[in-house]
């Protein structure tokens, strides 16, 4: 017995030393040292360029970093690291691999080029998924790069180093979006829409025509995401410039006169919500999401506009007049989260049995999606 405790112990610190059972291991040494570590070893470092205030960045520390799998497969085949891009070497590095959201998942060689990139939150078998990505020269980013420079273009590898520029937002994508587009006998199949979404949304990209020309296309095949998106790109440059919302307006809407009301609002969202004019915001949603409008919009969106009456207004009112929209939410596609936002607002409304009655379903949607439902529970005790 005594033995076979000895040996258990033993086990526990072999595991604890190799990294077996455990999330990932970080190294804490600069950016020189982790380099030469990862040449000593002969492999590719995975680099966590995050910030302190990213909430995405969070819920990775969190969620997926400690995960066993997660750590199996990156202990083994990478040396990781994590740096924050405003402390310390982090804004250099920043600036080398254009990181310019977050977290910004790297992958680079010993010689410190760049091999590989994903942006933004990932669950533990997407992120998995990325890492052999990473190590896949079929997948990976300078692998296809390499290969797309020497002139190959076969139709796969074109389209996926097309989904990782657009991924990445690399300014390199429109040039390769643009001849890859004059290749297309036609641009609204489902795939060339998406890529038309990706690389043209932009007035200043030079295959911005190609969206306007196939605006109506789109419109049928993304609906409200693609309008949402059209009126964003318009509205960034002139409120850069100082324009005012009028004029954005005007300028959106003459584009596309057909759906000149859901652009206008949308035109109006952005700028107040800039302004921090609240009121203005307010107004502009209880304006516009009228029974006859809410089915323009996506499931998504409308639980969005309705869980923010909930958090940031005041008066059982804007709660009942926001009821419609979680409603049109649920109708379109019942999850936990607008389950959640309807409960919450019959609350607010003071209609507290049909608000426990919703939460209770909330709860078991919840549940069998593996969500937390620790927040609709505490309604239940209300």
């Amino acid at each position: 017995m005594k033995y076979a405790k000895i040996l258990t112990f033993a086990l526990i610190a072999l595991m604890v030393q190799s990294g077996l059972g455990q999330g990932m291991t970080f190294e804490t040494g600069n950016w020189a040292s982790i380099l030469k570590k990862a040449k000593k070893e002969k492999k590719l470092i995975y680099l966590d360029a995050y910030t302190s205030w990213c909430g995405p960045c969070k819920m990775m520390k969190k969620n997926v970093f400690p995960d066993a799998a997660v750590g199996e497969y990156f202990n083994a085949n990478f040396v990781n690291a994590q740096i924050d891009m405003e402390k310390g070497e982090g804004p250099g590095l920043a600036k080398k691999y254009n990181v310019n959201a977050y977290p910004t998942h790297l992958f680079v060689d010993a010689n410190g080029d760049l091999v590989h990139v994903g942006l933004g939150y990932r669950d533990p078998a997407g992120f998995i998924e990325l890492g052999k990505e990473a190590n896949d020269p079929a997948r990976q980013y300078a692998s296809l790069k390499k290969q797309y420079e020497a002139g190959k273009r076969d139709p796969k590898l074109v389209a996926t180093y097309m989904q990782l520029l657009a991924e990445m937002q690399d300014p390199a994508g429109d040039a390769v979006a643009a001849e890859y587009f004059k290749s297309q006998s036609d641009l609204t199949t489902p795939e060339n829409v998406k890529l038309l979404a990706s690389f043209a949304m932009k007035p200043t990209s030079p295959n911005h025509h190609l969206v306007l020309e196939n605006k109506e296309v789109l419109a049928r095949q993304l609906g409200s995401d693609f309008l949402n998106e059209l009126a964003y790109y318009y509205f960034i440059p002139n409120f850069r410039k100082g324009a005012s919302m009028e004029d954005a307006v005007t300028q959106v809407t003459t584009i596309y006169p057909e759906k000149a009301d859901i652009l206008t609002f949308y035109t109006k969202q952005y700028y107040t919500r800039s302004k921090k004019d609240m009121k203005g915001y307010e107004e502009a949603l209880f304006n516009y999401l009228t029974p006859e409008h809410l089915d323009q919009f996506s499931s998504s969106e409308l639980n969005s506009y309705a869980w923010y009456v909930y958090e940031s207004t005041e008066g059982a009112d804007k709660a009942k007049a926001a009821i419609p929209w979680a409603e049109a939410s649920v109708a379109k596609k019942s999850e936990y989260a607008n389950n959640d936002t309807l409960a919450w607002l019959y609350f607010k409304a003071g209609d507290v049995e049909r608000a426990k009655e919703i939460a209770r379903k909330a709860i078991e949607l919840g549940k069998a999606a593996g969500e937390d439902t620790s927040s609709t529970e505490e309604l239940l005790q209300k």
